[in-house]
């Protein structure tokens, strides 16, 4: 097989085994699934709000999954690791699977959209955008947007900082599509600008003046041995 078709095939398997997990374990809250391969074979890492039902009892659940995993997707050798998520609000993919369920059950898009909104900003994240877009109020398929807080678009600080993802909700007049943008709390922005306090300046400023005293010191020694090194040659 070539390189470029090994490539693809490996990607599609990956595609399908975080969509089976995704659909087996949907009420668990699943916020990410990553796929490692490693020497002795290959790890997922399934990041959860509530691993418990993901575990099983005795680790049921677990057992039953990589038992599916080996044979109908021939995985090598595949481990089942279960993390939790600390705060789910966070997570963008929690909060899209949220928002959809919730529009499945007949709230209204806005109602769950900006409880959502308010739960995320409350958890402590510096900005949020909700997106939600389809056939909403009508027959006609429009987008609303929903945002509160800073949120960064463009450029690398929105790549690397910027959580993104997608969920679909399936109610009577059609399927919802709902993204989810979150900037976490901690993101160091390039534009944050930092004033420090009289006594930081104070306290540089009186490390400064010793910096230069010592450096005068040292001129000072420096001068007399070679003034010393000049005598003794004369």
């Amino acid at each position: 097989m070539d390189i470029e078709k090994r490539f693809i095939a490996e990607n599609l398997k990956r595609f399908e085994v975080k969509e089976f997990l995704e659909k087996e374990l949907s009420r668990a809250g699943i916020g990410d699934i990553q796929i490692q391969r490693t020497p002795i074979g290959t790890r997922v890492i399934v990041y959860a709000q509530k691993p418990a039902l993901i575990i099983g009892r005795r680790g049921s659940i677990v057992r039953r999954l990589t038992n599916i995993l080996r044979e109908k997707f021939n995985l090598d050798n595949p481990t089942i690791e279960v993390q939790d998520i600390d705060v789910p609000e966070l997570n963008p993919k929690i909060m899209a699977n949220y928002i959809a369920r919730a529009i499945e059950r007949g709230v209204h898009f806005r109602r769950v959209a900006y409880s959502a909104l308010r739960r995320i900003m409350e958890a402590g994240a510096i900005g949020a955008e909700i997106r939600i877009s389809g056939k909403l109020t009508g027959e006609r398929a429009k987008a609303v947007k929903f945002t509160q807080g800073f949120l960064k678009k463009c450029g690398d600080p929105a790549q690397r900082y910027v959580r993104v993802a997608y969920a679909t909700a399936i109610p009577k007049p059609g399927v919802i599509g709902i993204q989810v943008r979150i900037l976490p709390p901690g993101a160091i922005l390039p534009d944050d600008i930092k004033i420090k306090d009289v006594k930081e300046l104070e306290e540089i400023k009186e490390e400064e003046i010793e910096l230069e005293e010592v450096e005068e010191v040292k001129e000072e020694k420096t001068e007399e041995k070679g003034d010393q090194g000049g005598n003794s040659k004369s």
